[in-house]
């Protein structure tokens, strides 16, 4: 491919067997959907048009190098899985839930019972406040309560809201060891929230294990309804 610092050139794929040229032309021109014309498939060739991004449509973030990576991402794919563009199999690195999960719970300090999170947004300590967070969905706030003083965060602003580094966080994460405590219903969504806070610096981002349902049957403190706010919390100010 040329003229990447432009965001448009030719795309030149050469392979000894069709069937693994003609894979790659489709997820190239998958990927690259709607900037790729001019196509022309043989054999053993295929030759296309990268066209530049619209100008009206491009994402802010977008770069020639992001092209590059896309492409050799792609192509890296097709040569060295068999299996890859076939829908039953899972496509060669990738994990499943199960892995991802564990994964996940690796990258956690430890895991907190009720009673440990419970203790730790109450009992005041020195060092870095704790913060405990709902990332439920309004639904599962509203059938099954909450819990008194949690801070609800969707779970789709969580990182922004929580990243000392971006605009739209919230005041309290100025700082990176932030005690981040979060739950969900059953424990499990909330393990990989915590590991991504991980992974953007919040080293002692955590969750509860069991989520709500493990805090009630603890007999530990709830509420009917999700009445919340970064205000009225349990955080340690």
């Amino acid at each position: 491919m040329d003229d990447l610092g432009t965001g448009e050139g030719h795309f030149v794929l050469c392979a000894s067997d069709p069937e693994l040229l003609e894979k790659a032309a489709a997820f190239v021109s998958v990927k690259f959907m709607g900037r790729i014309t001019d196509q022309e498939l043989d054999e053993k060739t295929w030759l296309a048009l990268l066209n530049a991004p619209d100008a009206n449509r491009v994402e802010s973030a977008w770069s020639a190098g992001r092209d590059e990576e896309s492409l050799w991402y792609v192509l890296t794919r097709v040569a060295q899985d068999d299996g890859f563009g076939d829908p039953y199999k899972p496509p060669a690195g990738s994990r499943g839930i199960d892995e991802l999960l564990a994964s996940a719970r690796a990258k956690l300090v430890k895991r907190l019972q009720p009673r440990e999170a419970y203790e730790m947004c109450t009992v005041k300590v020195d060092g870095a406040p704790a913060l405990l967070v709902d990332i439920r969905p309004e639904l599962q706030r509203r059938e099954n309560g909450g819990i008194p003083g949690a801070l609800v965060v969707e779970r789709n602003v969580l990182e922004w809201r929580f990243d000392p580094r971006c605009e739209a966080r919230l005041d309290i994460a100025n700082r990176f060891d932030l005690r981040v405590i979060i739950f969900c219903q059953e424990g499990y969504t909330s393990s990989l929230a915590a590991a991504s806070l991980v992974e953007i610096g919040l080293l002692h981002a955590t969750d509860i294990a069991g989520g709500l349902r493990a805090w009630k049957e603890a007999g530990l403190p709830t509420t009917d309804s999700d009445v919340v706010s970064d205000t009225d919390s349990l955080s340690q100010q």
